[in-house]
């Protein structure tokens, strides 16, 4: 029976332009309802989230908390950039307001972290919701396809933020790419496309932008050439976007750039890769999406890497729109990017893969060609949003009946699929049983269009009903891993982090600065980092050539720069003293012969390579107490009979002093990482840092009393910051100053 129309009140609050944007919000909320209506469950849980990222997330709190710019983690491997590493997001603002999210107990609260995953989420779906609606999709559809892309395939199936946050702005590059070459407001369109491809470099990880630069550089030729000669007013908005999307993410490219040159990169291969090296192909084959991986985009638990997970409601939606608007030209557009995504994704099984990886810059570092489904994943929401506006208008009966009919068919197939299975294996079910809920899906979703179709449902009665068919398919593979708490081995790696804390407190009591080393499998690699503590060994993506080349894995490496408390179970050397046991058993041992923070020399000497430097540091560490060596040139040092005395006064991620009281001209070792932008004052008067011992930092000091101040302040940042700056004022400038647009052109 139909509803009753609605009265003027239930019209205008329908009506609001902001009813759909909060009905989105409400459903993702409801949706993750494991994260934001109990306390029961994680999405950091994984190996690299609970090792890596939250470690990251809790050094940058930490340094915005205490009014320092996050630039330098001073935890790992002897001190690494913290821009420079990209992965962090340090430049992305919505991460600064997660860092700047009171802590609780020291630490960032669970609870915001649960909320900074709805948000990204609420981002993706508001943000292709607006793409939609600027197609003309109708709010409901526009909202039907919000929720795909948001909820399913790459974005739904994700969880490093790094990656998420820059795969969420996708929608809004190509909303303004495509108004541009529509003649609405042209050259403010093209800035804005770039300055959200912009924002997505600056989210952190790589990858995704290269995706999403290759598919809005795909679309920008298309139109250049659309009418077979070089259209230049096109070509010249494709220019202005680059220049707005280079400004805007220069604050992470620049510095990202400048640690690529001088760092070494784990990429899966079969050593460490150096900027000018490629990543091999074979890496990039590894981690191609599997063919068998696309009957994925409909049965869940079937891909490996990224997930191309539509669901059977998504997927026939968008098919639908193919083959019934395909007169449409936003149909055609974004049918192509969606298989130009998938088909990229298949890596080594796509031919158009090797030449991009071949001829294209940069695109061997997106090692994962998987995850290029989120270009997947966007195409085939939209499509999706057409199919719902066109399904039951009399141009499209025909086809309408047949989707019906095929839905029908599909879900009748996959009942019959897996009943002869079971038959087979004697009524038993060995694999994942979520392929019940696909075929469930395909024969609900065959009777509700048919209701609608019909007339026997109203249609925003079917639009609801479609909406929560589609939710129940989806809530089957996006947050159906997340591992309830008390899962002590999906949990493990969390574990691993936050355990211990005991041992954490009396590290803390103790006078430095110093490194501490985990010798156990009981606690994650970054432990020291995620509890405020210097270690050397950490899970990074990439570390400086320099660290790499000290041979971290000996003794003598350790223990010159300065680890003087190690947590193991047994003692890591001969003098090693048990000061401390923890209420898990596990222990501190105290490594007396381990050097200090700071120290001085009287003695330089060169060395003609790497391989003599470790070969000093392994055959003669006593020697490094008033020796130092180095591979640039030699500077004056005098000798002199009397002691010096050096200690660090001050110790932060970006600023340290150290009081030098010299006998006589000596120089003064930090044991820190040498990486360029760091900044020496000798009493205020500017200092040169030199590399000394293959990594750390020395400042020749004449006899007397002196301070020393060190100031990260890399160039590279400052440039980088200055254009972002530009980039984002000139983009705001453009908005709301900029020439208005001509009469915009229709797709459809």
């Amino acid at each position: 029976m139909e509803t009753s129309e609605p009265q003027p009140a239930e019209r205008r609050i329908w009506d609001s332009r902001f009813f759909f944007p909060v009905l989105l919000l409400f459903i993702i909320v409801g949706f993750y309802w494991k994260l934001t209506l109990t306390k029961q469950y994680d999405w950091m849980w994984g190996p690299d989230l609970a090792q890596q990222v939250l470690p990251w997330f809790e050094e940058e709190a930490r340094q915005l908390q205490h009014s320092e710019l996050p630039l330098w983690d001073p935890h790992t491997w002897n001190g690494q950039p913290m821009l420079g590493q990209a992965q962090p997001g340090t430049a992305y603002p919505l991460n600064w307001i997660l860092f700047l999210i009171p802590r609780t107990r020291g630490h960032i609260p669970f609870l915001a972290l649960q909320w900074y995953f709805i948000v990204i989420h609420y981002m993706a779906a508001l943000f292709c919701f607006l793409l939609c609606r600027d197609l003309r999709r109708s709010r409901a559809a526009s909202l039907i396809a919000a929720l795909i892309f948001s909820l399913a395939s790459y974005v739904g199936t994700t969880d490093w933020p790094q990656m998420l946050n820059g795969a969420v702005w996708a929608p809004l590059v190509l909303m303004f790419l495509l108004r541009a070459v529509r003649g609405y407001r042209p050259l403010v369109s093209a800035a804005l496309c770039g300055t959200c491809l912009g924002m997505a470099w600056l989210a952190g990880h790589h990858q995704v932008p290269i995706y999403t630069t290759l598919t809005m550089s795909g679309v920008w030729i298309f139109y250049i050439l659309r009418r077979g000669r070089i259209d230049w007013n096109i070509a010249k908005l494709a220019a202005v976007s680059l220049v707005f999307l280079f400004l805007v993410g220069a604050l992470q490219i620049i510095p990202a750039q400048e640690y690529g040159k001088l760092a070494k990169r784990w990429a899966g291969a079969d050593h460490e890769l150096s900027w000018n090296e490629p990543v091999p192909y074979y890496v990039h084959q590894e981690y191609a999406m599997y063919p068998m991986s696309l009957y994925a985009i409909v049965i869940p638990g079937m891909a490996r890497h990224a997930d191309p997970y539509l669901g059977f409601v998504a997927f026939s939606l968008a098919l639908f729109a193919v083959a019934a608007a395909w007169k449409h030209h936003a149909v055609k557009v974004f049918a192509a990017i969606a298989l130009g995504g998938i088909v990229y994704s298949l890596g080594h099984n796509s031919v158009f893969h090797g030449l991009l990886y071949s001829l294209v810059p940069m695109v061997e570092k997106a090692r994962v060609p998987s995850m290029a489904v989120i270009i997947w994943g966007l195409g085939a929401a939209v499509l999706a949003a057409f199919g719902i506006d066109h399904f039951g208008l009399p141009s499209t009966s025909l086809w309408s009946k047949r989707y019906v009919l095929g839905a029908l068919v599909f879900g009748l197939l996959i009942y019959t699929m897996a009943l002869g299975t079971m038959f087979v294996h004697k009524m038993s079910w060995e694999t994942d049983d979520r392929v019940g809920i696909t075929a469930l899906v395909g024969v609900l979703l065959a009777a509700l269009l048919y209701a609608w179709r019909s007339g026997s449902v109203g249609g925003k009665q079917s639009l609801a009903l479609l909406i929560l068919l589609m939710l129940l398919e989806l809530g089957n593979n996006s947050g159906f891993q997340f591992p309830h708490r008390s899962n002590k081995e999906m949990m493990s790696f969390m574990t691993k982090i936050v355990s211990n804390k005991d041992i954490a407190e009396y590290l803390h009591h103790q006078p430095g600065p110093f490194r501490v080393e985990v010798e156990t499998e009981q606690l994650a690699a970054n432990w020291g980092s995620y509890y405020n503590l210097d270690i050397i060994k950490a899970l990074l993506a990439s570390v400086t050539i320099n660290v790499l080349n000290t041979e971290s894995h000996t003794w003598q490496t350790r223990l010159l720069f300065g680890v003087r408390y190690t947590v193991s179970e047994k003692p890591p050397l001969g003098d090693s003293r048990d000061v401390f046991t923890g209420a898990s058993g596990l222990k501190v041992f105290e490594n007396p012969s381990a050097f200090p923070r700071a120290w001085s020399v009287h003695n330089l000497v060169h060395i003609k390579d790497q391989a003599e430097g470790r070969a000093f540091i392994n055959d003669h560490l006593d020697d490094l107490h008033a020796k130092a060596f180095t591979l640039d040139k030699l500077v004056a040092l005098e000798t002199c009979g009397g002691p010096d005395t050096v200690a660090v006064t001050k110790y932060a991620g970006e600023k340290l002093s150290i009081k030098a009281q010299m006998a006589c001209q000596g120089m003064v070792v930090l044991s820190d990482t040498f990486f360029p932008g760091w900044k020496a004052t000798l009493d205020g008067k500017p200092a040169e840092i030199h590399e000394v011992n293959m990594a750390m930092r020395g400042v020749l000091t004449p006899q007397g009393t002196h301070e020393i101040v060190m100031r990260y302040r890399p160039m590279s940042v400052y440039v980088g910051a200055l254009l972002t700056f530009i980039g984002w004022l000139g983009a705001l400038a453009l908005a709301i100053f900029g020439p208005k647009s001509e009469t915009a052109q229709d797709f459809n």
